[in-house]
């Protein structure tokens, strides 16, 4: 009889621990669709500077007279990650000098451009690159 019992409480007690720890990190769908939404336009339009992981080691960096940020160190850098400081640089906003001139490449333009002046969009897509931007950061 107590080997039926081992049977049925360790499954019972596996399926209690597993349900403690799913319930303490819910999966919020909304994030992670912007997190992978904001990977691919990473991934189309940053990456080729700032690599694919943001380590500044992409294909084009080593023909750059300025390293490119590794972007997974702003929150190490600075105690936090300010979605106010990427966003700005990413709609060039912010006067950083970067590859020999002021400012990067101006994406938020470039979004722009490709939503045909629909704010809402451009705004959008800078949110899900921000996102990206934030859930790579080293801690």
């Amino acid at each position: 009889m107590s080997l039926s019992r081992s049977a049925i409480a360790f499954p019972m007690a596996l399926g209690i621990l597993s349900t403690s720890g799913s319930a303490q990190t819910p999966a919020n769908p909304a994030a992670t669709a912007a997190v992978e939404r904001g990977r691919v336009l990473f991934e189309q339009h940053c990456a080729v500077c700032h690599g694919k992981g943001g380590k500044g080691d992409g294909p084009a960096a080593s023909d750059m007279t300025r390293q490119p940020t590794n972007v997974t160190l702003m929150q190490k850098r600075h105690g936090a990650f300010f979605a106010a400081q990427a966003e700005s640089a990413i709609r060039g906003t912010d006067p950083v000098v970067a590859h020999g001139a002021p400012g990067m490449m101006v994406w938020g333009a470039i979004f722009r451009a490709n939503a045909r002046g629909d704010e809402a969009a451009v705004d959008a897509r800078i949110r899900d690159l921000v996102a990206f931007m934030e859930s790579i950061q080293e801690k």
